[in-house]
């Protein structure tokens, strides 16, 4: 299922680029096994599907920030930093409020169960429907990250935002 989400272009198109579909192996190794930090330790990282009803709809992860990743967006490392982002896979339910109301579930859970200080999305300016749906969770715009993330062979401008 996921391999499925992650070769639809239509999908890709606003998550990892159209030129990067990943094959069944390549979703195993990157988005379901441990996530090691540049010491190899396991970092604090989950990987969920997207339900609605009993039916798979989605994909989330979250993550806690490293020291070196906190410092690059400008926090503390005494700080716990969450970041985490999301798509829905089927683009039929594209619209219909389910990526509003997981990523406001999220950001519940990380406050609450997680005890995060300080939670972040850095979407691509260009991705205007994630933008409206972050802002509509009341994530709010920090700064514009220029050329922050590679994306079908170009470097794109994202927004840090933040949940204060």
């Amino acid at each position: 299922m996921l391999s499925r989400w992650f070769a639809d272009p239509r999908v890709l198109e606003f998550y990892a680029g159209r030129d990067a579909p990943l094959r069944p192996e390549d979703v195993r190794r990157k988005f379901l096994g441990p996530r090691r930090d540049s010491s190899g330790r396991i970092r604090d990282y989950r990987a969920c599907i997207l339900q609605r009803g009993h039916i798979p709809v989605g994909f989330l992860q979250f993550y806690r920030f490293t020291a070196r990743e906190a410092a690059s967006f400008g926090y503390g490392p005494s700080e716990r930093t969450f970041g985490f982002d999301l798509f829905v896979g089927d683009p039929k339910l594209w619209g219909h409020g389910l990526g509003t109301r997981a990523v406001r579930m999220t950001r519940d859970f990380l406050r609450e169960a997680r005890r995060a200080d300080r939670i972040v999305l850095d979407p691509r300016v260009e991705n205007l429907r994630a933008v409206h749906v972050y802002r509509k969770a009341g994530f709010r715009r920090v700064r514009r990250l220029t050329a922050h993330e590679l994306h079908e062979g170009r470097m794109k401008d994202c927004w840090l935002m933040e949940y204060p």
